[in-house]
């Protein structure tokens, strides 16, 4: 079967096909939260006679990360709001409607800072999709490191938990790390490969994870994504009144020690140092 259907205004696909359906299912006008439950994307596929992926939560990830929300919750969201899709529990979500988010991209006007690779060439060959390779660059360029200024280890990836009042979360890497003081921080990383963007409710479910799991560190969200240049991004992320904001952003481009030349090293000498 087609993953496009013609909707008259414009051909949506069949995961915005499966969650318009959810959504005529249970919106009034005026309503602001909305909460549903997994199997009703089932329920949805039943009855619009849409084939439904055999990852059912591929759904909940393309529409908050991917692509844009279907036709109907645009046409419910006043000016100046946004619908999210929220974790509320096991297998239990809800639609939200939220100050319109500001999108989280790469800035191609920051300088990019040129870093000795140090990733072992069989990591490189054997890394499967856009996300791990990112992560194992990170990784092995002590990336965390530079880009905050503290001593940062890998604890866990792909750590999949709960947490209270959000259900089963999955965070794609966690650090701990310490600084000159002896601070010690939690630090859930998030790897957004292609065109997936930096959305509220995966920060949002980072920092829920890290004060019930580590509630003696002090967490600091990390994003990181590819640039279209290769460059890799970084961004130390918050969430302030509801919207997803950057607290820091710096580019690195990995490179065979040879490429740094003596003007690099001579501009970064000259660059204002962070504490």
């Amino acid at each position: 079967m087609s993953t496009e259907i013609s909707t008259g205004k414009k051909r949506e696909n069949r995961y915005q096909q499966l969650v318009a359906w959810v959504f005529e299912k249970h919106y009034k006008l005026g309503d602001t939260h909305i909460e549903w439950n997994r199997v009703e994307l089932i329920e949805a596929a039943n009855a619009t006679g849409i084939d439904l992926p055999k990852n059912i939560g591929d759904v909940i990830y393309a529409i908050r990360y991917r692509i844009t929300f279907p036709q109907n919750m645009l046409d419910a969201s006043p000016d100046g709001m946004e619908w999210v899709i929220r974790s509320i529990g096991r297998a239990k979500y809800a639609f939200d409607l939220i100050r319109a988010q500001v999108r989280v991209r790469p800035n191609p006007a920051l300088t990019v800072t040129k870093i000795p690779d140090a990733t072992p060439e069989i990591i490189s060959e054997a890394a499967l999709g856009d996300e791990q390779a990112l992560l194992a660059l990170v990784r092995y360029n002590r990336l965390i490191d530079i880009f905050l200024g503290v001593a940062s280890y890998s604890l866990q990836n792909h750590l999949r938990t709960t947490a209270r009042g959000v259900g089963q979360v999955e965070v794609d890497e966690v650090y701990v790390a310490v600084d000159r003081y002896g601070r010690q921080y939690i630090l859930p990383v998030q790897a957004k490969g292609g065109s997936d963007e930096i959305g509220i409710t995966q920060t949002e479910q980072d920092i829920a994870v890290c004060a019930e799991k580590w509630p003696n560190l002090i967490c600091r969200p990390i994003s990181a994504q590819f640039g279209t240049d290769g460059r890799i991004a970084l961004f130390e992320l918050a969430v302030q009144e509801e919207q997803v904001r950057v607290r820091r952003e710096s580019h690195y481009r990995l490179v065979p020690a040879k490429q740094i030349t003596e003007t690099d090293l001579m501009e970064y000498r000259t660059t204002n140092s962070e504490d």
